[in-house]
């Protein structure tokens, strides 16, 4: 792999620290949709397990209903996920607007109160979503802790305000992290 310097430079910083990973699965899974490929988490883990010592990648998910058309596809995924990050589910919100239910799994909460309890068990946090909604925890991890923190996400969905601390571009990756998918018909 021909790792820019800069990347390199902050992915060998990781060496035996411990790191504690938390994707945004709503942050990603429209990111899924834009590009057209996933991130295939068992080769994701191995990446991550010879930079650091990675201690956990959380996966943060809002679970349709039953009776929803995507829960089947939500569940498939979520076990092929599941030997590879500890999953935190939450029910997913159907919300009435305008004669239609719209679909919320904000995640951003449980992410935030997930970091803030493991803080002090980890060097480095890696936050696998580029949400702007996360600045402040960055903020609190780098002023409060004096801790680090890198944001993984796409390009075009990472937020501009979080560019201006570590960041690293999934885009950059694909080769490395690829894995193929299927758009289902039932958009999200």
């Amino acid at each position: 792999m021909n790792i820019d310097p800069k990347i390199k430079a902050i992915l060998e910083s990781l060496k035996s620290k411990k790191v504690g990973v938390f994707c945004d699965d709503s942050n990603l899974y429209h990111s899924y949709l834009k590009y057209g490929w996933r991130l295939d988490f068992e080769k994701f883990r191995r990446f991550l397990e010879n930079y650091c010592n990675l201690q956990f990648i959380n996966y943060y998910v809002a679970v349709p209903y039953k009776s929803d058309v995507t829960f089947s596809g939500t569940q498939r995924f979520l076990e092929k996920i599941k030997p590879y990050v500890v999953l935190k589910e939450k029910k997913l919100k159907y919300t009435p607007v305008a004669g239609k239910f719209v679909k919320k799994g904000d995640v951003d909460v449980e992410i935030t109160l997930d970091v803030v309890r493991t803080i002090d068990n980890l060097d480095v946090v890696i936050i696998v979503s580029g949400d702007s909604d996360l600045l402040e925890l960055r903020n609190y991890v780098i002023k409060d802790k004096r801790k680090n923190i890198i944001f993984w996400a796409f390009e075009e969905n990472m937020a501009w305000e979080l560019k201006y601390g570590w960041h690293l571009y999934l885009d950059d990756y694909k080769k490395e992290f690829l894995k193929e998918f299927r758009v289902s018909k039932y958009k999200f």
